[in-house]
């Protein structure tokens, strides 16, 4: 007999592995929250719920959101305040996958100092030559305020929010851990550099040869580290508790 996986299993399973990968990284605190679009119906999506801790996240502790409506679907403790940042992206961009929300505090420190986010190593290869900020740094707790944010983000693949923190956006949950992860790695170089000299951003040509060379295969290699490191540094035990 086939065993079938329900869809609340597998993408819970995915959730909690990108999260629990994201916080053994160190670029998730307390608060912060992963979503993916479910594949067979587009309105729907997945997202970790508002009391579980990130550091011990299962399946049991993710749930299901209408995109519509931004009503909880099923069971299970309630969505996070700042779903709105999830479900306003997701329902403008349909070639968004997955969404990241966390507070890396080296993108944060750079944009209280009023910088712009911006590639200056390989790990930012994906970002635009300039990131987007939202200049507000509230909660973004409304469908309003949900809006603004995926307003300011437009086409691109990331958005700062200004003293609070990035959202990330890809093809799959693999594609926004990674590049969450990544982003971080960026700042820190930025933030690092900019106490020696103005930082080099890469250019558009130096942009244009790395990303023709960031594909599905780059993006397996990445998550494939990321979730090795956060197994052998057990940060994946009890993964699949019920």
């Amino acid at each position: 007999m086939t065993m079938t996986t329900s869809p609340r299993a597998r993408y819970g399973d995915l959730v909690a592995r990108s999260i629990r990968i994201i916080n053994n990284a160190g670029v998730m605190q307390k608060s912060g929250h992963v979503a993916i679009r479910d594949a067979d119906d587009p309105n729907v999506m997945w997202i970790n719920s508002r009391k579980a801790s990130r550091s011990s996240l299962t399946a049991a502790d993710v749930v299901a959101v209408d995109l519509r409506t931004g009503a909880q679907i099923g069971p299970g403790d309630e969505a996070p305040s700042e779903l709105h940042i999830h479900r306003e992206i997701l329902r403008r961009r349909p070639d968004v996958g997955a969404v990241a929300h966390s507070h890396p505090k080296y993108v944060v420190a750079l944009s209280v100092a009023g910088r712009t986010l911006v590639p200056v190593t390989v790990d930012g290869q994906f970002l635009p030559a300039q990131v987007p900020m939202l200049d507000d740094a509230r909660l973004i707790n409304t469908e309003e305020r949900g809006a603004l944010v995926a307003r300011t983000l437009g086409d691109a693949t990331a958005v700062v929010l200004r003293g609070h923190g990035l959202v990330v956006v890809g093809g799959t949950v693999e594609e926004v851990t990674t590049r969450l992860i990544l982003a971080e790695s960026n700042a820190w170089t930025q933030y690092t550099a900019s106490a020696l000299a103005e930082p080099r951003v890469l250019c558009a040509d130096e942009l244009a040869d790395l990303n023709r060379s960031y594909d599905a295969k780059a993006v397996r290699k990445s998550w494939h580290y990321e979730e090795e490191t956060a197994r052998l540094a057990g940060a994946l035990d009890g993964l699949d508790a019920s």
